[in-house]
């Protein structure tokens, strides 16, 4: 017995690793560089992981270009490259004419004049930024330059320049723009929330009264709405695609189009008739000896339900709750549809990134796919704990 304890403890491992790999998979990815995926091997554990893949999706960085006349250069290193050839230079400053630079995280130090246009400053007297890594978008003439060490003579006319820690210098500059890049999978991580939150919220508002009202309470029709419930969880994937130039119009004529709460209303509403069937069916295993208990002592049915029966149906609660949040979480036909902008959820998020097969940050994306993936693993663990209480409340009263 003993050796068959263990062969089915290994199965069972082997079984939980084959299932979990692909999470663990892209968890690797998202830890390794970008550009590291294109690879015949697969590495269990990345060779130099990183943190900058979730750094990038969640806080991004800032990129700047700037323009000038003429711009000078203080850096700890820089490199003057022309052709094939290469010079670097440390502890050095540069001088160079008809200047466009681009700048990497840059900060601005001082500033003299310059129009703000949005995120361009135009046409200033002077600015003073810095920047780990600044480059030169085109050929450049190098007016001087003056450094430490100098490993060769460089050339000084149509070169590209690099530096690293570097301030740049720009009198009578022409433009200035900082743009902020990556980020922005907060915004869309916010919208995905307030969709599924409200989706619970509307979806138990709807489903317990109903739910409590067919298991306990006797009605002409009830039987033939009961019926009409269950084939409307049937035919409803079908029904929803059909209605979906009925529900645009609707959503045109109330004007809640690229609206979340409406979003939110519209998924709850269509999760209606499974949820209470579901909600029902776990009313039903509650012996209606609790509520004549209830009644005896005077209780109204609100209050019943209030205090009695919902108590003791939280695990039934906490399931449909699940089912809500993944509705309004991962749906993504009806929010790519209706949804846009600064209201897109991340599902839509997540959809449009793949839409370019051939130029998708793979890394960047199983940083986002895993960030996705959290909050339904937090949602079933809070759940998880009222559906163990809920087993343990109530008592019928003597």
């Amino acid at each position: 017995m003993r050796w068959k304890k263990i062969v089915f403890t290994l199965l069972a491992v082997l079984l939980l690793f084959a299932i979990l790999f692909p999470v663990y998979y892209m968890f690797e990815i998202s830890l390794k560089p970008q550009g590291t995926l294109a690879t015949t091997e697969i590495e269990l554990i990345p060779d130099d992981p990183t943190l900058d893949n979730y750094k990038e999706v969640l806080i991004g960085h800032k990129e700047g270009t700037a323009r000038g006349e003429e711009a000078t250069i203080k850096a700890d290193k820089a490199v003057i490259r022309k052709g094939t050839l290469s010079t670097i230079l440390e502890n050095c400053t540069i001088t160079i004419e008809g200047a466009t630079l681009n700048l990497l995280d840059p900060e601005i130090i001082e500033r003299t004049g310059g129009e703000d246009r949005g995120d361009s400053i135009v046409y200033g007297d002077h600015i003073k930024m810095r920047s780990p890594e600044v480059s030169t978008t085109m050929s450049v003439s190098i007016i001087d330059y003056s450094a430490e060490n100098v490993d060769a003579k460089p050339e000084l006319n149509n070169v590209m320049v690099e530096a690293e820690n570097a301030e740049v210098e720009m009198d009578n500059f022409r433009s200035v723009r900082i743009t902020k890049v990556g980020g922005d999978v907060w915004l869309y991580m916010k919208n995905s929330l307030i969709l599924a939150v409200l989706t619970v919220v509307f979806s138990l508002i709807l489903v317990i009264p109903g739910a409590y009202s067919f298991s306990r309470l006797k009605f002409a029709g009830k039987g033939h709405v009961l019926y009409f419930y269950l084939m409307f969880t049937q035919v409803s994937g079908g029904l929803g695609i059909a209605g979906l130039i009925a529900l645009y119009g609707l959503l045109i004529k109330l004007n809640f189009m690229n609206n979340l709460a409406a979003m939110a209303l519209v998924y709850s509403a269509g999760s209606v008739p499974y949820n209470t069937w579901l909600m029902k069916t776990y009313l039903d295993s509650i012996s209606f000896e609790f509520d004549e208990a209830a009644f005896v002592d005077g209780a109204s049915y609100l209050q019943t339900l209030r205090y009695v029966i919902l108590p003791m149906a939280l695990p039934g609660i906490a399931t449909v709750a699940i089912f809500a949040f993944m509705a309004g979480w991962t749906e993504l036909v009806l929010a790519n549809l209706f949804l846009s902008g600064a209201n897109s959820p991340l599902s839509v998020y997540l959809y449009v990134t793949l839409q370019n097969m051939r130029s998708v940050p793979w890394n960047s994306f199983a940083a986002i796919a895993l960030l996705f993936a959290i909050p339904p693993a937090l949602m079933f663990m809070f759940a998880q704990r009222y559906i163990r209480s809920g087993l343990t409340l109530g008592g019928l009263k003597e």
